[in-house]
């Protein structure tokens, strides 16, 4: 898995949640995005495009993308719709596979 080494700090964006702990691994083309401070979820839902999302008192808290690469060639972005119908789309989902997979 390659992890952001730290030389340039990236950040992603769904929706009102800012994921600081960011990791993409290529071999299984799934990007890994956290709170770094978020506590432990209290609730989990898988979507249909096979995210995993983890929530704390009703927070998006972590997300794990699959397909990440693989979406981003296809369109120019990422979405992940959540459990209640709502689309969340990151303007900078991008940033995170080309800096981790570097």
């Amino acid at each position: 898995m390659q992890a952001n080494s730290g030389e340039e700090q990236v950040t992603v964006t769904f929706g009102t949640a800012v994921f600081d702990a960011v990791e993409y691994d290529p071999r299984w083309d799934l990007l890994y995005l956290r709170c770094s401070e978020a506590p432990l979820a209290d609730d989990w839902n898988v979507t249909d495009a096979g995210d995993a999302l983890a929530f704390r008192d009703g927070q998006l808290i972590s997300v794990d993308v699959a397909n990440a690469g693989l979406r981003l060639a296809k369109t120019d972005g990422i979405t992940i719709t959540l459990e209640d119908g709502t689309v969340l789309r990151s303007p900078d989902v991008h940033l995170a596979l080309r800096v981790t997979a570097a």
